[in-house]
């Protein structure tokens, strides 16, 4: 691509945003909810701040541990108008992508949001929208995935749809396990078909005890007893890992 090409080529039309008056708490649904790192605040419609994914980081630190109610904490001492960045690099979807990234550079800001005549959010374009173009070209048409619904936004670099495969019913399942388990102990797997679904199968029981403790961390306000839980799980399946792939310091699994 040509530096003076328009970053309306490249932007990605479908953004999250939201209302400068809604609660805090809303912000975090946002960013946990939507894979982004960007989030423009509109009032009334039209432009007004910015939040990251770093400013949100951020408020981990002011909220206690002995916070029973995390998003009553946070919606009962602080704004969004607070947390928000202002004034807002914006661009108008004419201006050059070569323009667009020096913008960026001037602001030290990964993150632009591209508005109409009305200051109306109509896009935004990232450093890696930029590089991207830059490397490879704008995306093809029907790769950017349209909005699941009213607000919602796809991932800021252009992608296709992942394909979701469909779970095997438990028998299924075993019998799976069970071929695998055949083939690897038998000798019979030139493929390595039957090692690598063990190896899947021992990392899938490992990561879905660690989901199951992350939500459960999440329900319960960050409960100091489910957080030392959720830390022993993820801890032991870096130590499996490290056994499957021999970089254990110790031959043998520690209690």
């Amino acid at each position: 691509m040509r530096p003076e090409e328009p970053v309306s080529r490249i932007m990605t039309e479908t953004v999250v945003v939201i209302e400068a008056d809604r609660p805090v708490s809303e912000v975090l649904d946002c960013f946990f909810q939507y894979p982004i790192h960007h989030l423009p605040v509109v009032r009334r419609g039209k432009l007004a701040g910015m939040l990251s994914s770093a400013d949100v980081m951020k408020l981990e630190f002011f909220v206690p541990k002995s916070a029973v109610d995390r998003a009553s904490f946070l919606d009962e001492r602080l704004s969004i108008e607070q947390l928000m960045r202002t004034p807002v690099v914006s661009l108008q979807p004419h201006v050059g992508i070569g323009e667009a990234a020096e913008r960026m550079i001037e602001a030290g800001v990964h993150a632009v949001p591209v508005v109409d005549e009305d200051e109306r959010v109509i896009g935004i374009v990232t450093t890696s929208d930029v590089i991207h173009g830059f490397l490879h070209g704008p995306p093809r048409k029907g790769t950017v995935p349209a909005a699941r619904s009213a607000g919602l936004a796809p991932t800021e670099q252009e992608a296709e749809e992942p394909v979701y495969r469909r779970k095997p019913t438990s028998d299924e399942y075993a019998t799976a396990m069970r071929t695998a388990d055949v083939l690897h102990v038998e000798a019979r797997d030139p493929r390595h078909l039957g090692k690598a679904l063990l190896y899947l199968d021992q990392r899938r029981q490992y990561l879905e005890r660690v989901l199951e403790l992350a939500d459960r961390f999440l329900l319960s306000g960050q409960d100091v007893q489910v957080h030392a839980q959720l830390l022993k799980a993820i801890h032991a399946a870096k130590r499996a890992e490290e056994h499957a792939t021999g970089r254990a310091r110790v031959p043998f699994p520690l209690e």
